[in-house]
């Protein structure tokens, strides 16, 4: 989970739900995006930037 160190203790400044593929999109402060899904049971990532 190294690669989600940069988003601890950033303000969250926006939470859209659903997004256009079901999931959760978390807009951080400092212009990054975490998109959050569930595939086939399990809980699927994705950070931009990582």
């Amino acid at each position: 989970m190294a690669k989600y160190d940069g988003l601890l203790g950033q303000p969250i400044l926006e939470v859209e739900e659903p997004d256009k593929e079901g999931g959760i999109t978390f807009i951080f402060k400092d212009n990054r995006f975490m998109f959050i899904k569930a595939v086939d049971g399990k809980i699927e990532t994705v950070s931009i930037p990582e």
